[in-house]
């Protein structure tokens, strides 16, 4: 029995289990996606976001995709593989993503431990909050993914990485039969920005607690997550969205410091709204209008030039 974990620190907490352990530590939450392209330019696009956005050398990034990807591929296609994922948006599509591969590739035997809740323990954000103990107590639930499920991933993953929305709305109303998916993909829709104000969920959220006062990047996130408790949104990911917010001639928010980034860790930043903020959360200004917008959400680029 061979075991696929998302993190660090659950495959820490698990090293105790029989079998190969690979930790995936790929992003599909965001960066750049396509059907069309093959594995090489995926890894080299994605490379040229994350070095962009996170400050994460091309290098490392690739090496580590091929690296992992490599770790798959000699695994035993007839023992059974585990995957250790949870119920939020990061988790979800990565599972999208592995199973898709997995099929592929032909392994015989998947199975999955997976779940949204765990007694005693709320807000439940995922199984990082667990005990070595209590993750491994957990081992005896897995359940052995069905083809329905199968197809069912290999279908979200296409929907996924399509430039066209419609598509994956297509999807969202057929997915039944993987638990937490389509909840996670209704999430994920929430990264799209509104029409109203240019603004998606996340970045209206986040300009109403610094609004509201809440204005160290630390203090920002932790409330943030626990009131979106499926993005499992990281603090790198964050840092990213609000460093989006501040670039051009009318930025929507400042800080006195860099925000976290790969490279640097600086949760003590502090933030606030510049009267542009102001108008865009007050409805009086539209976000794509004063700055522009350059991001993917799954495969959708979402690209305009600011028009002020």
């Amino acid at each position: 029995m061979n075991h696929i974990v998302n993190g660090d620190v659950v495959g820490g907490k698990l090293k105790s289990l029989s079998g190969k352990m690979i930790v995936w530590r790929e992003m599909y939450d965001f960066g750049p996606l396509s059907q069309e392209w093959t594995l090489e330019e995926t890894y080299r696009r994605r490379a040229e976001f994350f070095e962009q956005k996170l400050q994460i050398p091309s290098s490392f990034f690739i090496e580590n995709c091929q690296k992992q990807y490599q770790l798959l591929k000699e695994l035993s296609r007839t023992e059974e593989v585990v995957l250790w994922f949870e119920h939020d948006r990061y988790d979800q599509v990565t599972i999208l993503y592995l199973l898709t591969e997995l099929s592929t590739l032909g392994f015989q035997k998947i199975s999955m431990v997976s779940m949204n809740e765990y007694e005693g323990i709320e807000p439940f954000h995922g199984l990082g909050q667990l005990s070595s103990e209590q993750l491994i107590e957990l081992l005896p639930t897995k359940q052995e993914m069905t083809k329905e499920q199968i197809e069912e991933a290999c279908a979200g993953w296409k929907a996924y990485q399509s430039e066209s929305l419609e598509e994956l709305d297509e999807f969202i109303q057929e997915c039944h039969s993987l638990p937490f998916l389509k909840q996670a993909l209704l999430s994920h829709k929430t990264y799209f920005p509104s029409s109203q104000n240019g603004l998606n969920e996340v970045e209206f959220l986040a300009l109403s607690m610094i609004n509201e006062g809440i204005n160290t990047f630390a203090e920002l996130f932790n409330k943030l997550v626990r009131q979106r408790t499926n993005d499992g949104l990281s603090d790198l990911y964050f840092a990213a969205i609000l460093n989006e917010l501040m670039k051009g001639d009318y930025p929507l928010i400042s800080s006195n410091s860099e925000l976290p980034s790969f490279k640097q860790h600086n949760p003590k930043a502090k933030l606030e709204l510049t009267r542009w903020g102001i108008e865009v959360l007050s409805g009086k200004a539209n976000r794509i209008n004063l700055i522009g917008i350059d991001w993917w959400v799954g495969g959708v680029h979402l690209v305009e030039e600011a028009s002020i």
